[in-house]
């Protein structure tokens, strides 16, 4: 088998790739057949099978059957003349082997990324990032900002992952995340976005049908709209028994969007971000005194950090939080 070796012309990744290719060479030694290669093409398969856990979700992330997975990996398996995997029911994860080839993988797989990110950047700027966010910050403050990043970048496309979780950089879901709590990992970089502050609101229509609410103690007789509590992906987002000490949950959704709605349906009380809330003409702001304050924090891996892409995108949050202070922070 031929294979072309690319030397990219910067220090770094240069020091790092020559690394990698003797770690490469190390790993593909095998005592009876002396040097052969495994096909590179193989750790991408490899990678991908940690990351997901599973066959099929392996698969479904790389366009392909998982029968074809299994066969890359059942492929650098015999090269190396070592099991990588063991499956149990939850999915498959690594053996001793398979932790010992994953750091250098992943080291390999980085340079690789920032050769092409040179190459790429070279050629034609910019292209497409992924950006992984909470579904609140990301459907109902960033997106509708995004028109100046667009404006200013043309050659700019970004994948706006907004879901009811934590999106994970370290297994490559996005190049970018934006957090409700700080990462605590090496291998990020990470800081502080914005604080915000949430407060209390509830329909026209639930509020003349439901008890007085004048003061603090008289929210333990309201219904309220909550999170599922087996399901949250962060603790920050344990805030009712701030408001009351034993509120009576009717509605629980793992969706801030969705107890929106359902605050507008009438179903109770939400405790929902100012920056979502307080010009929604079907809310109400109950007991304005009342209020909480969060934070959101935004990261990506180190070695993307000098990527011109992510850079752009990076600090184009960061002062368009800076900018919106009024809004986040409103009391």
């Amino acid at each position: 088998m031929s294979y072309t070796i690319v030397l990219i012309n910067f220090e770094m990744k240069t020091r790092d790739f020559a690394h990698g290719l003797c770690v490469f060479a190390q790993f593909a030694h095998t005592p009876h057949s002396g040097m052969t290669m495994f096909d590179w093409n193989d750790l991408r398969y490899f990678l991908e099978l940690h990351r997901s856990g599973r066959l099929l979700t392996a698969a479904k992330r790389m366009n392909t059957t998982h029968s074809t997975v299994a066969r890359h990996i059942d492929s650098i398996e015999r090269h190396l003349g070592a099991a990588l995997f063991v499956q149990h029911a939850q999915g498959y994860e690594l053996t001793p082997a398979g932790q010992a080839l994953l750091k250098h993988a992943e080291a390999m797989e980085n340079v690789a990324l920032l050769a092409q990110e040179e190459i790429t950047q070279a050629m034609t700027p910019l292209g497409k990032i992924r950006l992984g966010v909470t579904e609140g910050i990301g459907i109902m403050f960033i997106t509708s900002r995004l028109r100046g990043l667009f404006e200013r970048y043309p050659g700019l496309e970004v994948e706006l992952v907004a879901v009811p979780r934590f999106v994970s950089i370290l297994n490559r879901e996005a190049e970018i995340s934006i957090h409700l709590e700080r990462p605590n990992a090496d291998m990020l970089i990470t800081r502080k976005l914005t604080d915000y502050t949430l407060a209390l609101y509830a329909s026209p229509a639930y509020l003349e049908q439901a008890p007085p609410l004048n003061h603090r103690d008289d929210l333990a007789h309201h219904h309220w709209i909550g999170y599922v509590d087996d399901l949250l992906f962060s603790q920050e987002l344990l805030f009712l028994n701030t408001f009351c000490r034993t509120p009576t949950v009717t509605f629980r959704s793992t969706s801030v969007i969705a107890q929106q709605q359902a605050a507008r349906a009438g179903l109770g009380i939400a405790v929902l971000p100012n920056y979502m809330a307080r010009h929604d003409s079907e809310l109400v702001r109950v007991l304005p005194q009342e209020s909480v304050q969060r934070s959101y924090w935004i990261s990506t891996r180190r070695e993307l950090h000098k990527s011109v892409r992510l850079r752009v995108v990076w600090d184009f949050l960061l002062e368009l939080c800076t900018a919106e202070q009024t809004i986040l922070l409103a009391p």
